[in-house]
C-alpha cells in the first residue's frame, strides 16, 4: 500500500508543478502566485495526519526546489515543517468544521512564506520585510480561495489509498 501513496504524492507533485508553472504562472494577484504544492501538502496533512503530511511536504518541497531552481532544500524544509505542524494541529481538533481547511491553509501559507523569507534572509538573500509580508498575505488569500477546489480532490484521492485495518495489523 505504501507504493500507492508514493505514487499519489508523485502524481500530485507533477500535476501541482505543472499547474503552478503554467496556469497559475500567469494568473497572479498583484504579482503573487499561489503556493499550490503547499496547499496540497496541507490538504494531505489535514486528511492523513502528521506522518504523511511531513513526508509529502518533503517530497513536494524538494520538487519545488528542483523545478523552480530555488535554493536546494529550503522549500523542502518549509513544506515538511508545515505538513507536520498541520497534521499535529488537526489531530487535536475535536469537531472539524467546513471552514477548518480554509483557515489552516491560510494560516499555514502565511507562516510558511514568512518562514521561507526569514531563512532566505539568514542565508544572505536581500529581503524586504514589507514585501515579504505582502507576499505572505496575498499567497495566503490566494490559497484560501483555491482550497474549496483542491482540498476535496486531494482528500478523496488520499482516502481511497488509506491502508485498511487488516493491512496495518499484518
Amino acid at each position: 500500500m505504501i507504493w500507492k501513496r508514493s505514487l499519489l504524492v508523485a502524481l500530485l507533485a507533477i500535476t501541482g508543478l505543472a499547474l503552478e508553472t503554467t496556469l497559475f504562472g500567469s494568473l497572479t494577484l498583484t504579482g503573487t502566485k499561489p503556493e499550490l504544492l503547499l496547499l496540497i501538502t496541507v490538504a494531505l496533512a489535514i486528511g492523513e495526519g502528521p506522518a504523511l503530511g511531513a513526508t509529502a511536504g518533503f517530497a513536494l518541497g524538494l520538487a519545488t526546489d528542483l523545478v523552480l531552481e530555488l535554493p536546494q532544500g529550503l522549500s523542502a524544509l518549509t513544506f515538511t515543517l508545515a505538513g507536520y505542524a498541520v497534521g499535529r494541529v488537526r489531530m487535536h481538533v475535536q469537531t472539524p468544521t467546513a471552514w477548518l481547511p480554509m483557515a489552516l491553509v491560510s494560516v499555514t501559507t502565511f507562516a510558511a512564506v514568512l518562514f521561507y523569507g526569514g531563512i532566505s534572509f539568514l542565508l544572505g538573500e536581500p529581503i524586504s520585510v514589507f514585501r515579504s509580508l505582502r507576499h505572505a498575505g496575498l499567497a495566503a488569500g490566494y490559497n484560501a480561495l483555491l482550497t474549496p477546489f483542491v482540498f476535496p480532490l486531494v482528500r478523496g484521492l488520499a482516502a481511497r489509498l488509506r491502508p485498511r485495518m487488516t493491512e496495518v495489523i499484518r
